[in-house]
């Protein structure tokens, strides 16, 4: 079962959004029914004991701060590529829609005087 931008998933968050409680608990319901009747849903492919116990895997990744879960890889990917897509030409932008921020020049230049 792919678990990333399930339909249920999106639903039960536009329904939180919109005030529906008790209709975004019952989808959300229906979501993890779904992830738990699907067998191994974890994309991970390494040997792990802690293999498809999310809780626990996430747990051990937390207190070690190693690296984040391979599951999560692919959406702080998305965020990343999002922030990274913020170039010179949007931050000049942002600099001139909001005056005073940064004296109107990037941090490199900001002690240069320019």
């Amino acid at each position: 079962m792919k678990i990333e931008n399930h339909e249920l998933a999106l639903l039960q968050d536009r329904l939180e959004r919109e005030g529906k409680k008790e209709e975004a608990m019952a989808v959300k319901q229906e979501f993890l029914r779904l992830i738990r009747e699907s067998g191994d849903f974890c994309p991970c492919k390494a040997k792990c004991e802690l293999h498809g116990d999310c809780f626990a895997c996430v747990q051990m990744h937390r207190g070690h701060q190693g690296h984040l879960p391979f599951c999560m890889w692919g959406m702080v990917n998305e965020r990343l590529a999002a922030v990274a897509g913020l170039t010179e030409g949007s931050f000049r932008k942002y600099m001139t829609d909001h005056p005073g921020c940064c004296n109107g020049c990037p941090p490199a230049n900001r002690d240069l005087g320019e």
